[in-house]
């Protein structure tokens, strides 16, 4: 099970993913294709952890890490050069550091596609450690390459 502290880390992640929506708003093109993807994937981490904290229907994890697994490897392609311009959260780093950047995507694909085998396992102590190693893995691609609530003041 997922503890209350890291619950609460994730609900704020995923309550910035919802106040991000509405700044997004106007949004179009790659751009607008990343953030519609980057809010898929968001739903279905939520989805992973009502899952974990409820101890309930483990192996249904493995049908939400399989969605972000197929959505993981688009990413890259969301971010050709000139999507760094209008309403965005890109940073500049993206381009700066591209092979940084696809590292970190892989290294998401590598941790969700554990998570999903791991589902038919029910073990609910090795699926939280696992969901943290894939949240892990957004949040450091996050704080390298996404402008934040700082980043706009």
């Amino acid at each position: 099970m997922i503890s209350w502290h890291r619950s609460l880390a994730l609900a704020a992640l995923l309550c910035g993913v919802a106040v991000s929506s509405i700044a997004h708003e106007g949004a179009t093109g790659p751009a607008k294709d990343r953030m519609d993807l980057m809010g898929d994937m968001g739903q279905h981490l939520k989805a992973i952890a009502k899952r974990l904290n409820a101890n309930r229907d483990l192996a249904a994890v493995a049908n939400d890490a399989d969605r972000i697994a197929e959505l993981a490897p688009r990413i890259p392609d969301l971010f050709p050069a000139g999507s760094d311009r209008g309403i965005t959260d890109a940073k500049p780093a993206i381009w700066q550091h591209w092979d940084e950047f696809v590292g970190d995507e892989k290294k998401l694909d590598d941790e969700v596609k554990k998570l999903s085998a791991l589902a038919a396992s029910g073990d609910p102590r090795a699926l939280a450690d696992q969901y943290r190693a894939v949240t892990k893995a957004c949040v450091a691609c996050h704080e390298s390459f996404r402008r934040g609530r700082a980043d706009k003041l």
